[in-house]
């Protein structure tokens, strides 16, 4: 292998690690790798300066909790490629380019909020997850002054856009919750049996609705948008069903809820349009329409 891609898989690995919240001994990532104290320093102060510390010592470095899961597998790798090459260019060009990526990675269209006064709540639902306890907590939905108990088994702190949800199952019924929006967290003693079909679900799914989504939907997308669709998957379980004559795509969606693929529609119109199940694409037409008129 040659040395910039031992490079940007050291660095790779190191931005994973990172990325699950670990904090990472300097002295051990030198015996893991093979390399020197040094060469594991110089990735972390100089390849890696654009991160945001919550710890950066002489020997252990952390990053900072409200940026936890904010980078996705496209992100590290993307990241870790450039900053294998970066000594190839001049210092000017790497602190662009470096920037640009910096700005893409930690945004990338949204603002992340900051959960790090709730870091004691976040834990303890990591801990209720792994050990399969039953968590009670009041849930206020926006808009509301007053909230809703609920008695959940906790499956997964999944970050969507930037805001982290909690997804678990109420008597057996899926459910999502905002994070933030959890207050007087308590773990019960009792535990659960956790179904391995939905935790299955939730590794393989993009849908952060559960317990209610719509088996499957059907987009079509004109030949000026098809590039960026074909680029990435830019609607949640995006799959190519037909690429038409004219350039044009028809995508399959799985497993969504209404209001994951509706507003995304929405952003990309003219060149979007839901043909199936057809009423959905009334539906939006139909609110499309109603804020028209009101916004007279």
């Amino acid at each position: 292998m040659k040395k910039n891609q031992l490079l940007a898989s050291r660095l790779s690995e190191i931005l994973t690690i990172l990325n699950s919240g670990e904090r990472i001994d300097i002295h051990k990532l030198a015996e893991k790798f093979e390399v020197s104290i040094r060469t594991i320093q110089r990735d972390l102060f100089e390849r890696l300066s654009l991160l945001e510390w919550k710890e950066a010592g002489p020997r252990y470095f952390q990053l900072d909790r409200s940026k936890l899961g904010i980078f996705d597998k496209e992100d590290i790798a993307r990241f870790a490629n450039f900053a294998s090459i970066a000594d190839l260019f001049p210092k000017i060009d790497r602190e662009f380019f470096q920037n640009k990526l910096c700005e893409s990675i930690k945004v990338k269209g949204f603002e992340y909020e900051d959960i790090s006064k709730l870091e004691k709540e976040f834990n303890q639902l990591k801990t209720a997850i792994s050990t399969h306890n039953y968590v009670h907590f009041n849930y206020t939905k926006s808009g509301e002054i007053t909230g809703k108990f609920y008695k959940i088994a906790p499956y997964a702190l999944i970050n969507k856009n930037g805001i982290w949800y909690l997804i678990g199952t109420d008597k057996d019924k899926q459910k999502t919750f905002c994070f933030t929006q959890i207050s007087l967290l308590k773990i019960e003693e009792e535990t659960f049996e956790p179904n391995l079909k939905f935790i299955e679900e939730i590794k393989t799914n993009d849908s952060i609705s559960h317990g209610n989504q719509i088996p499957e939907v059907i987009v079509q997308v004109s030949k000026t948008a098809a590039p960026y669709f074909l680029r990435r998957a830019l609607l949640p379980n995006q799959q190519l069903l037909h690429k038409q004559e004219d350039g044009g795509l028809l995508l399959s969606c799985k497993d969504i809820n209404e209001m994951e693929i509706v507003p995304l529609v929405q952003y990309w119109i003219p060149h979007l349009r839901i043909v199936s199940p057809e009423k959905l694409q009334h539906k939006m037409i139909e609110k499309i329409q109603q804020y028209l008129v009101n916004d007279r």
